[in-house]
């Protein structure tokens, strides 16, 4: 089952990093770095996006109040605080993993402790994608019990932050709050 899934999973990981590279070297923004012309673009292209996830996952965190912390759109989806704790906790988790480390931390519950989990989180995985180079990409390594490699985990960290950010920006907008924003 994992290697079907993997088979189409890592292919579509390296056309998105490609198709980020292009939108990257396209000079979406001027504040961003080039990765054509950094000595691991791959990894570069990887960060940038990673980063820009980041920031705007964090600005979703302190737009909303504390008390929509707990907001949920229906019974069977996570709360707004849920999403934002389990990005940190799967941050947390393959970053580790991708490092080599037990995972360092544990999730808190008042909107400071989670947003300063997430930031913890997002600092440590800045450590490890700082520490990376296109060389490494291939190495192997352990997702959640199946052998793969650290170009598969570092991607399905960064395609989990934005499809989380989904969710935030929508459960923001229910509120009459508005997202940070831009298309990138």
């Amino acid at each position: 089952m994992f290697q079907s899934i993997a088979r189409v999973v890592v292919p579509v990981g390296m056309v998105s990093v490609s198709v980020l590279a292009s939108l990257a070297n396209a000079q979406v923004s001027r504040d961003l770095p080039n990765p054509i012309s950094a000595p691991n673009p791959l990894t570069t292209t990887i960060s940038i996006f990673r980063s820009n996830m980041q920031d705007k996952i964090m600005k979703s965190a302190e737009a909303m109040p504390e008390s929509k912390y707990s907001y949920r759109p229906t019974k069977d989806v996570r709360s707004f605080a849920e999403i934002l704790t389990h990005v940190a906790d799967i941050s947390y988790i393959l970053c580790s993993n991708a490092k080599g480390e037990a995972n360092p931390a544990t999730a808190k519950g008042s909107k400071t402790e989670i947003t300063a989990y997430l930031k913890g989180a997002f600092g440590y995985c800045d450590g490890v994608y700082s520490g990376f180079t296109d060389a490494h990409l291939n190495d192997p390594a352990d997702f959640f019990g199946e052998k793969t490699n650290k170009m598969f985990i570092l991607t399905q960290l960064a395609n989990h932050d934005a499809l989380h950010y989904g969710n935030l920006a929508t459960y923001l907008r229910l509120n009459g709050l508005e997202p940070s924003g831009g298309w990138f």
